[in-house]
C-alpha cells in the first residue's frame, strides 16, 4: 500500500508531463542501477519524447546523496541516444569569481569544436562579450571584453540565449547543471533570464540541495514553479530493499542491516559507506579520503567555510552527537555568541542539522562529521577534547561521556579523578564497546600495564579478550594472576576462554579443571558456568564428554536465563556424543530455545556464547532455520559492539549452514568473513575451521548437494573436507547416535509412502521449498513430514537421512 510520501512523489513523478508512456527496454539496465529511480527516469524520458518539452527546466531537488546527479548521468545518456546534444557542469567545481561560471564551464567542450558559422551572426560587441565568458569562442572575436553596466549585462543574457538556441538548432540541447546551490550568482540571474525567455530546443535539467540553496536560487525556482515554467522532482528516501542493488559488493547481513540504518533511504550514502567503510574497521573498503573514496567531495563544503564556521565545525567533531552549543563554545574556545554564529553558518551550508532534543544540533550524516574531524590538526583537537573534558565535568555528566574526551589526551598521575572517572567508564561500557574500554583502561595503568591494581589488570585483560586482542589479553591474564594468591574463578574462565579461542583447548581443560576443584560448595553459579566451559571445551576438541560432566550441567542456576539456556544446550549436544535418544534431546534444545527467545539484546550481548550453543543444537536436531535466524542475530550484536572474539566461530557455523541449505554464495560470504575475522584476533585455529569451510565450498560437485560430513555437530568438524560422497567418521571413535550401521535393515520400512518419497528428495539434495513444490505440498508440511522422520529414525541432520536412504539403495541393489 502506497505511503503518503509514495503518492506525493508519484504526482511529482508524473503531473508535469502526462500519464501514458511506455518506457523503453534500453533503460532498464540504467533503472535498476539508479536501483529504485525508476520512476524518476520515466518521468524524465517524457521530456526527451515530446516534439514540445512544454516547459524549460527540469529541477530535480533533494537532501544529499539521493542520486540527483546519477539520474541526471542516465537522462544524459537516453538525451545522447535520441540524437540530442548534451552538455555538463557541477557549481562548485569551477574557480571562484568566474563569471556565469556553471555555463563557461558546461559549454567550454561544445564551443571549442565549434565554426565561424557558429558565431557569424552575432554582433561584434556580443561576440566580445560572450568571449569574455567562454574562452573557447576567443578565437573567434575580435576583443575579449566583460559587461561592464547594468545594460551590458542585459545584452549579454540575450546574446547568451540566442547562442543556446542557435546550438539547438540542428539537435536538440540539453544542458544539465548539477550542484546548482553552489553555483555563481551571475549563473543564477542567467538561469532566471532562461526560464523568463526560454531559448528554442533547449532544456535546462539541474539539480541541487534545497536546504543549501542561497536565497536568490530559492525565491528563482519557487516562481518558476508557481508559473509553469517547470517541472519540479522531489527525491524522497527510498525503502531498504529498492537501495541495496548500489552496494559494490554482497555483505553479510549484520553489516547490510548497520548500513541501511546509517544511509536512512539515501543510496549515494550508503554506497559510501560501504566502500569507505567507518562503521567495521575489519571490514574492506577505502582508507579515508583516498582517491578511492567516495566522500571525497565533502571537502568542497568545507573550502567555503569561513574561519570561524570552520573552528565550530572541527570542535563539534571531537564532542558526542547531540552537543549544544554552550557545550560547542568551550570546545572551540569560543564565545558563546560566536559559536551560536558559527552553528547558524553550519546549519545554513546543512552540514549541521538541529537535534531531537530542543538547543542540540548534530552532523548531517556520519562521513560529513569524518571530514570535519580528519580536516582538524592534532594538537587542536586535543586541546579541545581536555577543555570539554572539563566542560563534562563542571557539569557532573556520566563517567563514559567525559571518559570520551579524557582518554584522547594524556591522563596525569595527579589526576585521580579522572582515573576513577576512566576506570567506572569501562566497567559501564565493557560489553556495549570493549575496545572503547580497554583503551580507557590503557590509560590509567600507563606504560606499564603489570603495574596498578589488579583487579583493573583483570578488567583490562577481560575487554582485550572481548575485542579480540586475544595474545596481549591472554599475556596479561598470565602475568596477574600468577603474581596473586587470592582466587580470581570468573578470571581463570575468561583466561581458559581465550585458551579455547585459540586452540588450545589441553590448556582450557586443565585450567577449568583446577578451578572447579578450587570452588567453595556455596559457588553455586560459578560451578555451573565452569561446568558449561569444560563441556564446550569437551565438544570443541571432539572428545566424548564424562558422564558425570553430563549430569553436573543439569545443576541449571534459575536465576540466569542465559546460563540456563546454554546449560541445556551443551548438556544436550555431550548426551548426542553418548548416544543419548532423541527424544530426551529434543526437550532440552526446545528449554534452551525458549531461554534464548527470551534474552534481550542487553543479556543477549553479554552471553553470545549461549546463541551459539543453542544454534548449534538446534542444527545438529534438523533446525537449521531457527539455528541460522539465532546465529545471525548473535553476528548482528558481534560486529554492532566489536565483540570480536566469538565473531569467526558465529560466521563459520551459519556458513556451514548455508551451505548445507545449498546457498553456496552466502556460505562463501561467510566463510571469508570468518577468515578475516579470525587472522584479525589472531586465531589460527580459528583461521583453520574457516578454510576448511571454505575449502569444502570450493570443492567441484553440484551445488546444494548435503556434504557427507554435514551431521557431526562441531563447526569444525563440520568444515573438516572429505575426499569424496562416502560418509567420513568422526576423528576419534565416538559413536554418533543418528548414523546406522550397515546391516539388513536402514530402517527406513518404517516410514509411510509420503515419509520415503520425501526422504529420497532430501537425499538428492532438495531444499524444503523445492520438495515442496514437487509434492504440491506447503514448505511448512514438508518440515513436520521430515520432523517426523527424525524422530522415527532418531537422525540430527538431513545429512544422515541422505546417508541412509544411500545406504538402502546399495543394500537392495
Amino acid at each position: 500500500m502506497p505511503t503518503r510520501e509514495d503518492t506525493r512523489h508519484a504526482d511529482h513523478a508524473t503531473a508535469p508531463w502526462g500519464a501514458s508512456y511506455s518506457r523503453p527496454t534500453t533503460a532498464d539496465g540504467r533503472a535498476r542501477a539508479l536501483c529504485g529511480r525508476a520512476r524518476e527516469l520515466t518521468a524524465l524520458e517524457r521530456v526527451l519524447d515530446r516534439d514540445d518539452p512544454g516547459v524549460p527546466l527540469i529541477d530535480v531537488r533533494g537532501d544529499p546523496w539521493m542520486g540527483k546527479s546519477a539520474l541526471l548521468g542516465a537522462l544524459g545518456d537516453l538525451a545522447r541516444e535520441r540524437g540530442w546534444t548534451v552538455a555538463w557542469a557541477a557549481g562548485g567545481s569551477v574557480p571562484e569569481g568566474l563569471v556565469f561560471g556553471v555555463f563557461a564551464d558546461a559549454l567550454d567542450e561544445l564551443l571549442s569544436s565549434a565554426g565561424d558559422q557558429t558565431v557569424a551572426w552575432l554582433s561584434p560587441h556580443h561576440l566580445s562579450w560572450l568571449a569574455g565568458i567562454f574562452p573557447a569562442l576567443s578565437w573567434h572575436a575580435p576583443a575579449v571584453a566583460l559587461p561592464a553596466n547594468p545594460s551590458e549585462h542585459h545584452h549579454v543574457l540575450h546574446a547568451v540565449r540566442s547562442l543556446l538556441g542557435h546550438l539547438g538548432t540542428r539537435n536538440r540541447l540539453l544542458l544539465i547543471l548539477d550542484d546548482m546551490h553552489l553555483a555563481d550568482e551571475a549563473s543564477v540571474l542567467l538561469l532566471q533570464h532562461l526560464l523568463r525567455h526560454p531559448a528554442p530546443n533547449v532544456v535546462l535539467a539541474l539539480a541541487h540541495r534545497p536546504r543549501q540553496d542561497p536565497q536568490s536560487l530559492r525565491i528563482l525556482l519557487g516562481e518558476a514553479a508557481a508559473a509553469g515554467r517547470s517541472a519540479r522532482l522531489e527525491l524522497p528516501p527510498l525503502p531498504d530493499e529498492d537501495i541495496s542493488g548500489v552496494l559494490p559488493g554482497p555483505l553479510l547481513p549484520a553489516h547490510l542491516r548497520s548500513l541501511l540504518h546509517a544511509a536512512q533511504g539515501r543510496p549515494g550514502l550508503l554506497r559510501a559507506l560501504a566502500l569507505s567503510a567507518p562503521w567495521a574497521d575489519d571490514a574492506p573498503g577505502a582508507p579515508p579520503h583516498s582517491p578511492a573514496d567516495p566522500s571525497m567531495p565533502l571537502l568542497r563544503e568545507f573550502r567555503g567555510l569561513s574561519s570561524l564556521g570552520r573552528t565550530v565545525a572541527h570542535a563539534a567533531a571531537v564532542l558526542q552527537e547531540p552537543f549544544d552549543t554552550a557545550l560547542l563554545a568551550q570546545a572551540a574556545q569560543a564565545g558563546e555568541d560566536e559559536a551560536r554564529a558559527g552553528v547558524d553558518e553550519l546549519v545554513r551550508l546543512d552540514i549541521l542539522r538541529p537535534g531531537t532534543a530542543r538547543g542540540t544540533f548534530r552532523f548531517r550524516d556520519p562521513l560529513v562529521r569524518r571530514t570535519a574531524h580528519d580536516t582538524a590538526g592534532a594538537a587542536w583537537q586535543l586541546g579541545a577534547h581536555a577543555r570539554a573534558a572539563a566542560a563534562l565535568r563542571d557539569r557532573a555528566a556520566s563517567p563514559a561521556r567525559v571518559a570520551w574526551h579524557l582518554g584522547h589526551g594524556a591522563l596525569t598521575g595527579q589526576d585521580g579523578d579522572g582515573v576513577r572517572i576512566l576506570q567506572e567508564a569501562a566497567r559501564t561500557v565493557v560489553w556495549q564497546r570493549p575496545d572503547r574500554a580497554a583503551g580507557w583502561l590503557r590509560a590509567t595503568l600507563g606504560p606499564r600495564p603489570d603495574g596498578g591494581d589488579p583487579g583493573q589488570r583483570l578488567r583490562l585483560a577481560t575487554a582485550l579478550a572481548l575485542s579480540g586482542e586475544l595474545a596481549e589479553s591472554l599475556a596479561l591474564f598470565d602475568r596477574t594472576l600468577a603474581k596473586g594468591s587470592a582466587a580470581h574463578p570468573d578470571a581463570e574462565l575468561w583466561r581458559a576462554r581465550v585458551l579455547r579461542l585459540l586452540g588450545r583447548h589441553g590448556e582450557a581443560a586443565d585450567l577449568l579443571e583446577k578451578t572447579a576443584a578450587n570452588l567453595p560448595p556455596d559457588a553455586h553459579e560459578v560451578r555451573a558456568r565452569t561446568t558449561g566451559a569444560l563441556l564446550a571445551t569437551c565438544l570443541e576438541a571432539a572428545e566424548r564428554p564424562r558422564p558425570a560432566l553430563v549430569e553436573d550441567a543439569g545443576a541449571v542456576p534459575e536465576a540466569d536465563p542465559a546460563l540456563q539456556a546454554r546449560l541445556l544446550a551443551l548438556r544436550a549436544l555431550a548426551s548426542g556424543r553418548g548416544g543419548t535418544p532423541d527424544g530426551g534431546r529434543a526437550e532440552l534444545v526446545r528449554r534452551a530455545a525458549r531461554l534464548a527467545d527470551g534474552l534481550g539484546d542487553e543479556p543477549a550481548r553479554r552471553s553470545l556464547d549461549t546463541l551459539y550453543w543453542v544454534a548449534r543444537a538446534e542444527s545438529e536436531l534438523g533446525g537449521d532455520t531457527a539455528a541460522l535466524a539465532r546465529l545471525e542475530r548473535a553476528l548482528d550484536l558481534a560486529l554492532r559492539h566489536r565483540l570480536r572474539y566469538l565473531v569467526p566461530e558465529l560466521a563459520v557455523e551459519a556458513g556451514r549452514i548455508l551451505l548445507e541449505r545449498g546457498d553456496t554464495a552466502a556460505a562463501l560470504l561467510h566463510a571469508d568473513h570468518a577468515r578475516r575475522a579470525a587472522d584479525r584476533i589472531g586465531s589460527g585455529f580459528q583461521a583453520e575451521a574457516a578454510g576448511r569451510l571454505r575449502a569444502r565450498i570450493d570443492r567441484p560437485g553440484p551445488l546444494g548437494t548435503p556434504r557427507p560430513d554435514a551431521g557431526k555437530g562441531s563447526a569444525e568438524a563440520a568444515a573438516e573436507p572429505g575426499p569424496g560422497p562416502a560418509p567420513q567418521p568422526d576423528p576419534v571413535p565416538v559413536p554418533d547416535p543418528g548414523i546406522r550401521p550397515a546391516g539388513p535393515s536402514t530402517g527406513l520400512d518404517r516410514l509411510s509412502e509420503r515419509e520415503r518419497e520425501i526422504s529420497v528428495l532430501v537425499s538428492k539434495g532438495r531444499t524444503n521449498q523445492q520438495i515442496a513444490r514437487a509434492l504440491a505440498l506447503s514448505p511448512k508440511t514438508v518440515e513436520t513430514y521430515l520432523a517426523r522422520v527424525f524422530k522415527k529414525l532418531a537422525l540430527c541432520s538431513r545429512a544422515q537421512l541422505a546417508a541412509l536412504v544411500g545406504m538402502e539403495g546399495r543394500l537392495t541393489g
